[in-house]
C-alpha cells in the first residue's frame, strides 16, 4: 500500500519514512542506518543569501551579535555565550570527559544574560542560575542547580576563550577548557540551549500524562528547528549532533526516524520510562508519515530545507 502523489508513489513500511516533497519531486527518506553526525557538504549555509529564514519560532529580536565587534559595559559580558570544548582535550581534565555512567562526554556550558545557565548540552542536560562573586583578586563562576551548587575559578577569560578551574570531593585541582565562536542570539530565547527550549530532555520524576508526553515530543521538534537556525545563522559548515537525544536521522535533503527497536538510550532518558518513551516516539512518527511537507522555494542549501520542515512540523503538531 502507498502514498500517492503526482508522479511520485510512496511505500508505507513500517518504521521506514519516505514523505513526498511537492513540487520539486524531492523526497525525505528514512532507514534504519546510523545519524550523519557532523555532516560535510559543499553547500555551506550563507546567512546572507538572497533567502531569508521563515521566522515562525524565533521571537522578538531574530539576530545575532559578534561579541568582538560590540562595546562592552562590563568585562563579564562575553562571559554570556555558548562554550564547548573543541580541541584543547589535553588541557581539560579527564574525570570532567565522561558523565555519572562512565560514557564519553563533551564538556560544554551555555551562559545567558538572564541569568540562566545550562551546563553538558551534549549529554546529559542540566539547568540553573549563575553569579559571579569575588574571590580576592579573582573571579568565580557559581552554578546552581536545585540544591547543589558549584564553584568554578575564572582563570581565562576572553570572546573566544574560556578556562575555568574547580576541585573534586578529594581535593583534586580539576581544570577545564571551552572555546567559542563569539556569537550570541540578541534575543537569548532564540538559543536552541536556553532551559525554556530544554525541559523536554529533563526526565520527569513521576509517570506523566499523553498530552505532557505529546508536548515533550512537540517541544523536541522546536528545539531541533532553533538548532538548525542556530547552525545556519552561524554559517556552520558542519553540523555536529553528538550527544543531543537520538530521535532523528539526518541526511542532505531528508529527515526520518529509527525503528523503535534501534532507539538510543538518550532518547528513553527524556522520559520517565521506556513505555512512556515510545508514546512520545509515536507522536514523532505520526506527524512525519500523516502529512506531507514542502520544501520553501528559492532555499540556498539543504539545511535551510530541513529548518523550514520542522517548523513545518512543529505547526502540526496539536
Amino acid at each position: 500500500m502507498g502514498i500517492k502523489t503526482p508522479g511520485i508513489t510512496v511505500m508505507r513500511i513500517p518504521y521506514v519514512l519516505l514523505i513526498a516533497v511537492l513540487p520539486l519531486a524531492l523526497l525525505f527518506t528514512a532507514c534504519g542506518g546510523a545519524a550523519t553526525n557532523g555532516k560535510d557538504d559543499d553547500d555551506k549555509p550563507n546567512a546572507n543569501a538572497p533567502y531569508i529564514l521563515k521566522e515562525t519560532l524565533a521571537t522578538g529580536d531574530t539576530g545575532m551579535t559578534r561579541l568582538s565587534g560590540i562595546k562592552r559595559v562590563n568585562a563579564m559580558d562575553i562571559l554570556c555565550q555558548h562554550w564547548e570544548m573543541s580541541g584543547n582535550e589535553g588541557a581539560t581534565s579527564s574525570e570532567l570527559l565522561q558523565n555519572a555512567r562512565g560514557g564519553p562526554v563533551t564538556p560544554g556550558l551555555d551562559i545567558f544574560t538572564d541569568s540562566n545557565f545550562a551546563s553538558s548540552p551534549r549529554g546529559d542536560y542540566a539547568a540553573g542560575h549563575w553569579r559571579i562573586k569575588q574571590a580576592g583578586k579573582e573571579q568565580v563562576l557559581v552554578l546552581t542547580t536545585g540544591k547543589e551548587e558549584r564553584a568554578w575559578h575564572i582563570n581565562e577569560l576572553n570572546s573566544g576563550s574560556l578556562r575555568l578551574t574547580t576541585s573534586n570531593e578529594a581535593g583534586t585541582n580539576l581544570y577545564l577548557n571551552l572555546s567559542s565562536d563569539g556569537m550570541i542570539h540578541r534575543n537569548s530565547l532564540n538559543d536552541p540551549f536556553h532551559p525554556v527550549n530544554n525541559q523536554w530532555r529533563i526526565q520527569p520524576e513521576k509517570p506523566e500524562t499523553d498530552s505532557a508526553i505529546a508536548n515533550r515530543a512537540k517541544q523536541c521538534v522546536k528545539f531541533y528547528a532553533l538548532f538548525y537556525r542556530d547552525n545556519i545563522l552561524r554559517q556552520k559548515t558542519k553540523i555536529n549532533f553528538a550527544g543531543l537525544p537520538d530521535i532523528f536521522e539526518w541526511y542532505s535533503g531528508g529527515i526520518g526516524m529509527p525503528d523503535w527497536e534501534d532507539i538510543q538510550g538518550s532518547w528513553l532518558r527524556c522520559f520517565y520510562d521506556s513505555t512512556q518513551a515510545r508514546k512520545g516516539y509515536d507522536v514523532l512518527r505520526k506527524v512525519i508519515v500523516d502529512y506531507e511537507f514542502e520544501w520553501a522555494k528559492g532555499v540556498p542549501d539543504w539545511r535551510m530545507k530541513t529548518q523550514n520542515v520542522l517548523e513545518q512540523m512543529y505547526h502540526k503538531m496539536k
